[in-house]
């Protein structure tokens, strides 16, 4: 801080020359600094400013001062009692519609697109799926290659207790929760595709675990729909046999769903392509258990019209209502963002 002695000084060295110097009084922050010497430290210009410079209001506006101006000492002002002033450029502008909420739903704030193949969840469950897959191969080896043999021909009957008893495979709920969780991986690459607002405004894990319980259910209600029509219309031994060949021909299904779910994540299959791939899976799958069912249990004459409605049934129209259900499934996650 610069005192009045020191100002004193300045003003003495001032007037210490042979002409008289008139002393004027700073009116400008240069003025006073000029003041001072070039040494003069911050402290000290800070000082010769506020002594020599008050700040003025010209004109004092009679508007509430917000802003905590300086000069205005003692102002204080409550914000509620601070007029709110609304108007705007388009204030009464024909054009102008405040009444009106506008929203837009955007995209997804994803730098890079969301991709399956980036998704570590995905991957790890896929191997998680593949060593459990491998591991009921090789566990049941054996079975699964007498099956294999004699797929297309009928066995005697200590055969068929024998498989029975040996291949009492308490994993197929897994290879249903298997089955279920690639159908749902494969309909969420189709829901990419053909519902993008689905796909970009709600999250693909939800889409995903939504798929899965969907898929689940279904095949558990088709199994249950088979235990009971089986059991109403055929014989134990028949029952047994139509157990084995209809769990060797899902774990089937299941692994060739699974090299399908790799080729469309990691290999991005165009969608019309898997869409084809898919159907004749299905196709393959239908015709095997068709020609299962008849040297089953339609093995007498004009017994086609009961396959055909034992398949429709049990396959077909189910299968038809699993794609309505997921495409109505997905399209009412929208309601609920």
């Amino acid at each position: 801080m610069i005192s009045g002695q020191e100002i004193d000084t300045i003003q003495y060295v001032l007037e210490e020359t042979d002409e008289e110097i008139v002393f004027h009084r700073p009116s400008t922050p240069y003025q006073a600094l000029r003041l001072l010497p070039r040494n003069a430290t911050p402290s000290q210009q800070d000082s010769i400013v506020q002594l020599y410079c008050k700040p003025v209001i010209v004109c004092p506006s009679d508007r509430p001062d917000t802003l905590k101006l300086p000069g205005l000492e003692g102002a204080r002002y409550n914000l509620d009692d601070v007029p709110q002033y609304k108007d705007g450029f388009f204030t009464g502008n024909e054009y102008l519609h405040t009444e009106l909420k506008v929203t837009f739903p955007g995209i997804a704030g994803d730098a890079i697109p969301y991709r399956l193949r980036n998704d570590i969840f995905i991957t790890s469950t896929l191997l998680i799926c593949f060593f459990a897959a491998l591991f009921i191969i090789t566990r049941f080896l054996h079975v699964l290659l007498i099956q294999l043999k004699n797929f297309f021909y009928n066995r005697d009957r200590n055969e068929t207790i024998l498989l029975n008893r040996d291949s009492e495979m308490k994993t197929q709920t897994y290879v249903n929760l298997l089955t279920s969780f690639l159908v749902a991986i494969m309909f969420l690459h189709y829901t990419s595709y053909a519902m993008p607002d689905v796909f970009n405004r709600v999250s693909p894990y939800k889409l995903l675990l939504l798929n899965t319980c969907i898929c689940f259910a279904f095949l558990l209600t088709k199994f249950i729909g088979y235990q009971i029509t089986n059991w109403t219309f055929f014989s134990q031994q028949n029952k047994g046999q139509w157990n084995n060949i209809y769990n060797l021909l899902t774990l089937i299904k299941a692994i060739s769903y699974f090299l399908l779910t790799l080729v469309i994540v990691y290999f991005d299959l165009p969608i019309h392509v898997s869409i084809w791939i898919l159907s004749f899976l299905i196709f393959t799958f239908i015709l095997l258990l068709s020609f299962k069912a008849k040297q089953i249990f339609f093995n007498y004459n004009l017994a086609l019209i009961h396959l055909f409605l034992y398949l429709c049934t049990l396959e077909i129209i189910p299968l038809l209502a699993l794609g309505w259900v997921l495409v109505e499934a997905n399209m009412y996650t929208l309601v609920f963002i």
